[in-house]
């Protein structure tokens, strides 16, 4: 874990990029940008780093979509040759994974130059990738700094400024999530970050009207609050923070266009359109009395593993024995085991309406969504409405941790 990365948030970034690689001694770089980051950032850096005498190779990556996957892995080895450098990544989401998991496989440092705020994995040691087929999260290395300029990023497409709004509300799921992982299913719990996170998201959200007319006050707003959740997933070395019942339902949806080879949809927009389902399921849970929890309860019964192998064996064929190995602790329980589970759920009622209060209703959600220009619904995205019901029904085996989605099957919430 790396928590001295240092970030400059500003204008004028690239000269401030110039004068730390100079103090560094990091002469030698590596430029990592496709055709619009290179526009947006990519050429400026390209001549201020020349004027000022450094050692300069780029990578220029092509295509229609930019994914983190072992074409562009290659395509970056390929431009970098076997000397030792130091890479920086000019882009967002994609472009840093690619420039993080390249950087750590041939021992270099990395430092990112973000062109848009759109994603909350910059100062991140993970880079998810499609390997094989398959997304799944590369532990890699943080950067050594982030350089995010304050012009640059706001004449950023307002969608993808709406991605890292979204990316940000969805921590009103992760926070509670994680908060019932840690009463009903004994997850390890930091209140010192909880704390960080609540309030960097607090900011955003008193931001939402400055972020949506993309004003330098607001893009700092928000890249502050991108910066910091990565900084908290950091933190605890977990995503926790910051990745809830929200994230599930997107990584779904991701794996099933990686899966059918159809048009990616940014991370972060998948993800407050989700957040909005998830907070209507808190909204469910806050309107349940005692008297009908209970009645709940003791209606609930042990779920049939067999049925849930059959179901997982059948829903993710390809990857069955990852997402079993996730779910084995929640496969593996006793009919003991789930009564005890029953007793801590109707222990910690209060406790879970308190957690249920603090996320927003999801008119609220969606109306902040609207406010910075982004969907509140899925299928805007050109999920059909049979895809988004999949993806609220089977997303919560893709990880082992209590959420929302999980409580809502013992207790029998309306998930579609």
């Amino acid at each position: 874990m790396q928590d001295d990365i240092l970030v400059y948030v500003g204008h004028n970034a690239g000269a401030q990029l110039v004068d730390y690689c100079q103090a560094h001694h990091f002469d030698s770089l590596l430029l990592v940008f496709d055709e619009n980051t290179y526009a947006a950032a990519g050429q400026r850096l390209v001549e201020q780093l020349t004027a000022a005498g450094f050692d300069l190779k780029t990578a220029m990556l092509t295509g229609p979509e930019i994914t983190a996957d072992e074409r562009n892995f290659v395509q970056v080895l390929l431009a970098a040759g076997r000397e030792a450098r130091t890479y920086v990544a000019v882009g967002s989401g994609s472009i840093t994974d690619i420039t993080r998991f390249v950087s750590f496989h041939t021992g270099a440092n990395c430092i990112s130059f973000p062109t848009a705020a759109s994603v909350d994995g910059f100062t991140s040691a993970g880079a998810p990738s499609v390997i094989d087929g398959f997304k799944k999260t590369i532990y890699c290395h943080s950067p050594l700094a982030v350089f995010g300029d304050l012009t640059v990023l706001s004449a950023a497409p307002q969608a993808m400024t709406a991605s890292g709004f979204g990316d940000m509300l969805g921590k009103y799921i992760a926070l509670a999530d994680w908060q019932l992982g840690h009463l009903l299913w004994d997850e390890p719990f930091d209140a010192p970050t909880f704390a960080r996170m609540r309030a960097t998201l607090q900011n955003c959200v008193d931001h939402a009207p400055a972020i949506g007319q993309a004003t330098p006050e607001g893009l700092r707003a928000l890249f502050d609050g991108l910066i910091e959740s990565g900084l908290c997933m950091l933190a605890i070395n977990n995503s926790r923070p910051a990745s809830g019942a929200e994230h599930q339902i997107s990584h779904y949806l991701e794996m099933k266009l990686i899966r059918e080879q159809r048009p990616a949809v940014l991370h972060g927009a998948k993800v407050g359109a989700a957040s909005v389902i998830a907070a209507g399921w808190y909204q469910q849970l806050r309107r349940l009395s005692r008297a009908e929890l209970l009645d709940r309860l003791e209606a609930a019964v042990l779920p049939s593993a067999s049925a849930h192998i059959q179901t997982i064996e059948a829903v993710f064929p390809a990857m069955a024995d990852k997402v079993l190995a996730e779910q084995h602790q929640f496969l593996s329980l006793s009919a003991a085991d789930f009564e005890q589970l029953k007793l801590k759920i109707a222990a910690h009622w209060d406790e879970i309406q308190h957690i249920a209060a603090s996320v927003p209703a999801p008119e609220q959600l969606a109306a902040l969504l609207q406010q910075v220009g982004g969907q509140t619904d899925l299928m805007a995205f050109g999920f059909a409405q049979s895809e988004v019901d999949e993806a609220v029904k089977y997303a919560h085996y893709l990880r082992n941790r209590f959420n929302i989605d999980k409580l809502g099957q013992v207790i029998g919430l309306e998930m579609g």
